[in-house]
């Protein structure tokens, strides 16, 4: 059911839950032009400073994206519950719930750190990286109710042309002391344009190229508050990359020119955090910059990540008390902790996390188009929905069910995509086939995926070879696309968009990192034509049509479903971070802190 719809572009700051409370979030998608249409005349301000050369640069009227009283940041115990969401919230905090200082809040996960490289990473380093950088906004189409929570920037505008940026930062964002010499000096727009520069090369290998080739046309500073950047065409998700914690960290311009080698060991920022310590294959902990520009903040005098072989090891880590918080891989383990556990925060929502079955269609059999198809013809996704979601889950194409406009209706999806074993046996005898390798990483629990996929290909008469690796090696031979097949971890991909590049010439990142080597001129530009639409509802039609098209092409990467999101957390974790579908969570742990006596 539709939620109400929230008042546009409020800067919210995360929920304060209470003992016992469940979150169920929900979505509700408004573009910043959607958020604009609805704003009084009284909600806009006039942004001062130096006036702007080039198209629409004199003296714009910028909307009042922040809080009335132009806190940004939130204010701990009297942080606001994000409203509209269903299910059983916890009550605000009274005012005598005042934030405490002190404590540490530590987290766990599987796999590998693979490495803190700001503008590269996509494993365990992530979670440092948009801890200890900052970001123009924070802003996720997922989490409507939000609207922009401002970090380096304090207000933003895009123009009548709908091209033109302009954001206006901070004076006061300090870089963290460190080691490398780099000054304790407030970041600025040089250091913005020095990031977008680097992210725009595709030399770098950048998680953000792809957008950035594909929509920014140019940026500039016009002086050190101001930052403007001109997109190529109209491009409905702008505010959504800028904030993207795996595309466009912002970093001092001096630390970029020290090489990539050194920015993936260290990370020097200006974020609410720094590093103390990185350990591949173990973990990180962080501690607060104490030039950080929101005075007050971290609350918590450690943030601390701890690897785990599985997540068997996880879970067990949660129980035996080690760390604060877990991520249930269904609702009937969640049920199972909070029974076995009193007064644990749970948490559920729609997600934007699935894995996936890639082919590198550079090599045999994947070339073979037959070879694909049946592939996907003999995945039977309910099957993984009961087995590993326990019944929870939804079946996904392209682009995930979360996306509740973007996404093809159920009953077109299963004709576009339907279980035939039987047809599916058809065509790999066609194409010749009777057996394949792929490889897959030892996290996580892939091993289960595995488990039901060398079935139901054995259904379909092929013998699927699995050949696990450990999570640093896969996701090195992922990288470099030098895999044959792969049954794969994936990133969240926080608009439709972004989702869909995989299915773009030079593959996800747009310089050929994970590509499968699909590459189709029509449908990149049914891809364009999305992303530049601006209006929901012929944007909703836009990714319907480009869906349809993408399986006449019968592409290399196939979803298995889209999961559902669970979280637990200790009842002493106050302003726990949790925004279900959404990539934002990492960004907003400086709100955490520690209700201990």
């Amino acid at each position: 059911m539709p939620e109400p719809v929230p008042r546009p572009c409020r800067a919210m700051s995360p929920a304060l839950l209470d003992q016992g409370a469940e979150v169920t979030m929900t979505r509700e998608e408004k573009s910043y032009w959607e958020r604009t249409a609805m704003r009084s005349l009284g909600r806009r301000r006039l942004l001062g400073g130096a006036a702007l050369a080039g198209a629409g640069a004199a003296a714009f009227g910028l909307v009042g994206c922040g809080d009335d009283d132009d806190d940004n940041g939130g204010n701990g115990g009297g942080d606001t519950p994000v409203p509209g969401a269903t299910g059983t919230t916890a009550p605000q905090a009274t005012p005598t719930m005042a934030p405490k200082k002190g404590g540490a809040f530590t987290v766990g996960g599987t796999g590998t750190i693979g490495g803190v490289a700001p503008f590269s990473s996509n494993y365990g380093g992530v979670r440092a990286i948009a801890s200890c950088y900052n970001y123009l906004i924070v802003n996720s189409v997922l989490a409507p109710k939000m609207g922009v929570i401002y970090d380096l920037a304090t207000e933003h505008k895009a123009e009548a042309d709908n091209i033109t940026w302009v954001f206006k930062l901070r004076a006061d964002a300090k870089i963290a002391p460190n080691k490398f010499g780099i000054a304790e000096r407030p970041l600025d727009a040089d250091d913005v344009k020095a990031s977008f520069d680097y992210i725009a090369d595709k030399a770098n290998g950048t998680n953000g190229y792809a957008p950035f080739a594909q929509y920014f046309d140019k940026w500039d500073a016009p002086d050190k508050q101001t930052f403007r950047l001109i997109t190529k065409k109209p491009y409905a998700y702008t505010e959504s990359v800028i904030s993207n914690n795996l595309y466009t960290p912002i970093l001092p311009k001096e630390w970029i020119a020290k090489g990539a080698a050194q920015l993936k060991t260290d990370i020097v920022g200006a974020g609410a955090f720094m590093v103390k310590s990185i350990t591949e294959g173990q973990g990180w902990e962080l501690v607060p910059n104490p030039n950080y520009w929101e005075k007050g903040k971290p609350y918590v005098d450690a943030h601390v990540y701890k690897l785990f072989a599985d997540q068997v090891t996880w879970r067990t880590a949660f129980q035996a008390q080690q760390i604060d918080s877990y991520d249930p891989q269904n609702a009937d383990e969640m049920k199972e902790l909070v029974k076995a556990e009193k007064g644990l925060s749970q948490f559920s929502g729609p997600s934007i996390s699935y894995n996936s079955f890639w082919m590198n269609i550079k090599q045999k059999p994947w070339d073979d188009p037959r070879v694909r198809r049946a592939v996907n013809m003999a995945i039977n996704r309910k099957e993984y929905i009961d087995l590993i979601g326990r019944g929870s889950g939804e079946p996904i194409g392209p682009i995930t069910y979360a996306f509740e406009a973007e996404a093809l209706p159920d009953d077109e999806l299963a004709k576009l995509q339907p279980f035939d074993a039987g047809g599916a046996k058809k065509l790999f005898q066609e194409a010749g086939v009777s057996e394949f390798k792929f490889q897959h990483p030892t996290a996580s629990n892939i091993a289960d995926y595995v488990t039901i996929f060398v079935r139901q290909m054995q259904a379909a008469g092929v013998t699927a070879k699995a050949e696990p690796l450990d999570a640093g090696t896969w996701y090195g031979q992922y990288q470099n696309s030098s895999l044959t097949a792969s049954l794969s971890l994936n990133q969240q991909y926080n608009t439709p968009d972004l989702a869909v590049t995989w299915y773009r010439t030079g593959g996800i990142t747009g310089n050929d990192r994970f590509s499968t080597g699909f590459s189709d001129p029509e449908v990149d530009a049914a891809i364009d034509k999305a992303a530049s639409t601006l209006d929901a509802k012929e944007r909703a039609k836009a990714y319907h049509d480009l869906q349809r098209l993408l399986y006449k092409k019968d592409p290399a990467f196939i979803n298995f479903f889209g999961l559902r999101s669970q979280s637990v957390a200790r009842p002493h974790v106050m302003n726990y971070p949790y925004y279900g579908a959404t990539n934002i969570n990492y960004q907003l742990n400086k709100n955490v802190w520690i209700n201990k006596a």
